[in-house]
């Protein structure tokens, strides 16, 4: 654990210093990338060569889509209470108009009448 926060550790303030060179930027992206990629193949290739875990594999596999069902519905529920219950168009900019908004009742104009570009 040690190694690991000593990791970080260093990390951080080297990336703040290296911050302003595109091309260390795109090679740590580029190769965090990868390590990721490494690390699921790796993942993958352990619980594949675990007996126990393929002998339940179908059992596993429902209800792990199951808890990815209800963990999507939690998330699309929670965004929509964030942006119409407690945000309520706080994201939308001073004097940005809504649907049949209410103080005027009219709809928002299409995207081609407020740009002016015609089809």
């Amino acid at each position: 654990m040690i190694v690991e926060i000593g990791c970080i550790a260093v990390g951080v303030p080297a990336g703040y210093l290296l911050r302003t060179r595109p091309a260390v930027v795109g090679a740590v992206d580029r190769l965090t990338t990868w390590s990721i990629y490494t690390l699921l193949f790796l993942l993958g290739l352990s619980l594949g060569s675990d007996d126990a875990l393929v002998a339940k594999a179908g059992d596993i596999g429902l209800r792990a889509v199951v808890i990815s069902m209800a963990s999507l519905a939690g998330s699309v529920a929670a965004g929509w209470l964030l942006q119409h219950v407690l945000l309520r168009g706080a994201l939308d900019g001073p004097g940005a108009a809504h649907p049949a908004s209410p103080d005027t009742g009219a709809a928002m104009p299409s995207a081609t009448a407020r740009t002016g570009d015609r089809p």
